[in-house]
């Protein structure tokens, strides 16, 4: 693990932290990478874990589920 320091800064209305090209290729992200945001309960680490893309099939798989059956699946969010 490179551990290397960074520095908070701000971004408009955010703040944020600097990737370095290195890490970027070396977590093989691009600017359509999602990541997972974990705060320790201690509120002293802050852990960015890139999310794996959905599988095609199983997104199509959903689209058609919840299509076909969104008015039980709605009525399973509201009990």
């Amino acid at each position: 693990m490179d551990n290397k320091e960074v520095q908070l800064f701000k971004s408009g209305n955010s703040w944020s932290f600097r990737v370095t090209s290195k890490d970027r290729k070396e977590l093989n992200a691009d600017k359509d990478t999602v990541f997972e945001k974990i705060v320790d309960p201690d509120k002293k680490q802050i852990i960015f874990r890139r999310m794996d893309a959905v599988d095609p099939d199983l997104d199509e798989f959903m689209q058609e589920f919840y299509s076909e059956h969104g008015d039980l699946m709605k009525a399973l969010e509201d009990k």
